[in-house]
């Protein structure tokens, strides 16, 4: 089972959801401006998701970075209906439906494992500051992982993704 998004969109087998509240239409047309902005700012892209629209600012010149910033604090006024969630040299643009990974995480536990404590491992690692929410929310209810540095509320911490398949690994052949 899988969220995606920012949790708005969930799918797995015999369950999907996709926030009811999410609309497209602002997305789209931050998806424009966004574009826009982007062929002004070499080293800028932007990634459409459906109920998320990224602007990627990774590879812009770090004495043109301020403007990156700038182009976010632009769309985020002009569309006031989308939050804006800033990641790694990223800005993620979702709709303002007061929904985080965190309650994603919890609705997705809630239906994968009714009535079956302990019989369902529940596993949440993640890199971004975004996870954080998923994180407290699971507090008690999974194991979860940071992926890489920084200050976290997970319970491990792996240093990338080879640690995460590792992990991953050993939990099934634990499980086996």
């Amino acid at each position: 089972m899988y969220g995606g998004c920012h949790g708005l969109e969930i799918a797995g087998p015999d369950l999907r959801r996709r926030h009811p509240a999410a609309r497209r239409a602002p997305l789209a047309a931050a998806r424009r401006m966004l574009a826009r902005a982007a062929r002004e700012l070499p080293g800028a892209r932007v990634e459409w998701k459906g109920l998320a629209v990224s602007f990627h600012y990774r590879q812009v010149a770090a004495a043109r970075r301020g403007e990156a910033h700038a182009v976010a604090a632009r769309v985020a006024r002009r569309w006031p209906g989308l939050v804006v969630v800033a990641g790694h040299r990223v800005y993620d643009f979702v709709p303002r439906v007061g929904w985080t990974k965190g309650h994603a995480a919890r609705w997705i536990v809630a239906r994968a494992t009714p009535g079956r404590p302990g019989r369902a491992a529940v596993v949440y690692a993640g890199d971004d500051t975004t996870d954080e929410a998923a994180f407290v929310a699971l507090k008690g209810r999974a194991v979860t992982v940071r992926v890489g540095p920084g200050p976290t509320a997970a319970d491990h911490r792996v240093r990338g993704v080879r640690d995460v398949h590792a992990m991953l690994r050993w939990i099934v052949a634990a499980l086996a």
